[in-house]
C-alpha cells in the first residue's frame, strides 16, 4: 500500500523523521522506504486503519455533544405570578416544549415569593421590584403596562377624579403581594412616578 502526505503545512522531510519517531516508540516499521515514496508495511496498513476508526470515533462524539447543545431535554421547574403567567409565559413555555420533545416542564403559578434555591426551581418569573438574592441571576423581560379604570356604574354613583390627589378618596380594588398592598405608580409629566395608595382597597 502506497502512501504519500498531502496538504502538508512542512516539508515532506518534516514527515519523514515523524515517522521515524512513531517507529522507534512503538516498536515496528511502519513504512518501506524509497528515494521516491513511502510503502505501508503489513503493520504499517494495520495501524493506519486502526487510527482512522479512531478518528471516526471522536468524529461521533463530537457530534453527540453538538447535538445534546441543540436538543434540550430534562425537567425545568418554574414559579410565575398567576396572570401573567398564564397569559404570557406559559405560552411560550409550551412552545419551547415542542421544539424539545426531551424537556419536560413544572409550571406553579403563584402571586407568593418563593425561594429559588430551597423550594427547588430552575427558573421564577416575577414582576416588579426584586428583593436582592445572593447567588441568583435576575434578567429583565420587559414592561408590564397597568391601567386605572372605573365602571361607569361606579364613575355615575362616585363622580369622576378630577386629578391625581383625588385618587385615594376612591374605593379601589388593590394588588397584594408578598403580603403587601401595592401601591399605584402614577407617570407624571416630567417622568418620574408618583405613588398613590387608596384608603380602602379590596384586595
Amino acid at each position: 500500500m502506497r502512501w504519500r502526505p498531502t496538504g502538508c503545512i512542512f516539508p515532506f522531510g518534516g514527515w519523514v523523521k515523524t515517522i521515524a519517531r512513531l517507529e522507534q516508540r512503538l516498536g515496528v516499521r511502519l513504512f518501506h522506504r524509497t528515494t521516491r515514496s513511502l510503502n505501508l508495511t503489513d503493520d504499517g496498513a494495520l495501524f493506519y486503519e486502526r487510527c482512522l476508526r479512531a478518528l471516526e470515533e471522536i468524529r461521533v462524539a463530537e457530534n453527540l455533544l453538538e447535538s445534546g447543545k441543540r436538543q434540550v431535554s430534562g425537567r425545568l421547574r418554574v414559579s410565575m405570578p398567576v396572570l401573567i403567567g398564564r397569559l404570557c409565559i406559559a405560552p411560550v413555555l409550551t412552545l419551547l416544549a415542542r421544539e424539545h420533545p426531551g424537556l419536560e416542564l413544572d409550571l406553579s403559578f403563584s402571586d407568593r415569593v418563593v425561594d429559588v434555591a430551597e423550594e427547588g426551581f430552575d427558573l421564577a418569573v416575577r414582576n416588579g421590584p426584586l428583593p436582592d438574592s445572593a447567588g441568583l441571576v435576575a434578567r429583565r423581560l420587559g414592561d408590564n403596562r397597568m391601567t386605572l379604570c372605573a365602571s361607569p356604574d361606579y364613575l355615575a354613583r362616585c363622580g369622576m377624579p378630577r386629578s391625581v390627589e383625588e385618587l385615594p378618596q376612591h374605593d379601589a380594588i388593590a394588588y397584594r403581594y408578598a403580603a403587601m398592598i401595592r401601591s399605584w405608580l402614577i407617570p407624571q409629566a416630567d417622568g418620574t412616578m408618583r405613588e398613590v395608595m387608596p384608603i380602602n382597597p379590596v384586595c
